[in-house]
């Protein structure tokens, strides 16, 4: 007899392994909510330092807004810092070597605050002037930021595209 009890369950097996390896594209994007609604701003700018040697150490803190139903992740936000229109740098907070359980959980329906501390040369002399003058404040300066952060849920990922002005 062709079909044996035996082949059948071969087949029926492979057919399964078969519909996995297919669908799992499709699975794996079913949990991942609509980002569109994930709102990435820029709460805050602090001038934590400037050196001796003209190197400015600032604090980042971006606030992501997570509406949807369910829990997020980020695991890194590449982005481009700019101060009155002058570019200051390409930066990253990456989070991909730590694993799941430690990165920022980006709760449904709240706010979280992710920090990112960089250190750039204060080469133009007339931001410099202004911070000075200002009291070391940052809020005279008009800084907007242009980035990418993967967003992932459970077992997927996608980047999310954001812009931000402060």
């Amino acid at each position: 007899m062709f079909l044996s009890r035996r082949r059948l369950v071969l087949i029926g097996t492979a057919t399964v392994i078969i519909g996995v390896i297919v669908l799992l594209p499709l699975i794996l994007t079913i949990t991942l909510p609509d980002l569109s609604a994930v709102n990435i701003t820029v709460k805050n700018i602090e001038l934590e330092d400037i050196s001796e040697d003209n190197i400015a150490t600032l604090k980042v803190v971006f606030n992501i807004n997570n509406p949807t139903s369910q829990a997020l992740t980020t695991s890194k936000i590449d982005y481009q810092l700019d101060a009155n229109g002058e570019l200051i740098g390409n930066f990253t907070k990456s989070y991909i070597d730590i694993p799941l359980n430690g990165r920022p959980q980006l709760l449904s329906n709240t706010d979280t605050n992710i920090s990112s501390e960089i250190e750039t040369p204060a080469l133009d002399e007339k931001i410099m002037s202004d911070i000075r003058n200002n009291n070391q404040s940052l809020q005279n300066i008009e800084w907007t930021i242009d980035g990418n952060a993967i967003i992932e849920s459970g077992f997927s990922s996608a980047p999310k595209i954001f812009n931000a002005t402060w």
